[in-house]
């Protein structure tokens, strides 16, 4: 458990950063308080300060669907992407198949869709 006067970090700041952010997709805050906001989340330096900006925003639960949309999005990232790397490797003349990477690197979010939850907890070393 933390402290509130535990020192706060990048990864804690940029956690509170997201979740205003989300608040203010969610229409709960305006821009102008998603900027001064931003501002305080990036000054604080205990957990205190932190939790002063974005506590009052409550805890936002996936929405129903969440996951069928980040696939979907994630599908037409890969599928968009790895078409317009494929026909420029196509005009700029047949050679090494460049686009692979790109293809790796858009299709790697989409792993998290094929293995299941479960099985993925399941692949860590039993301690001993």
């Amino acid at each position: 458990m933390t402290s509130a006067a535990t020192r706060v970090g990048d990864l804690e700041r940029e956690t509170a950063r997201t979740r205003l952010v989300e608040a203010y997709a969610a229409g709960r805050i305006d821009a102008p308080e998603l900027e001064s906001r931003a501002e305080a989340v990036w000054s604080a330096a205990r957990v205190a300060d932190l939790a002063a900006v974005v506590d009052d925003l409550g805890e936002d639960p996936a929405p129903p669907g969440a996951a069928d949309s980040r696939f979907v999005r994630d599908l037409l990232v890969f599928l968009t992407c790895g078409a317009i790397a494929v026909l420029a490797w196509h005009l700029t003349g047949p050679g090494f198949f460049w686009p692979v990477w790109v293809l790796v690197y858009t299709g790697l979010p989409l792993l998290r869709f094929l293995i299941p939850r479960s099985a993925a907890h399941n692949w860590r070393a039993p301690r001993s």
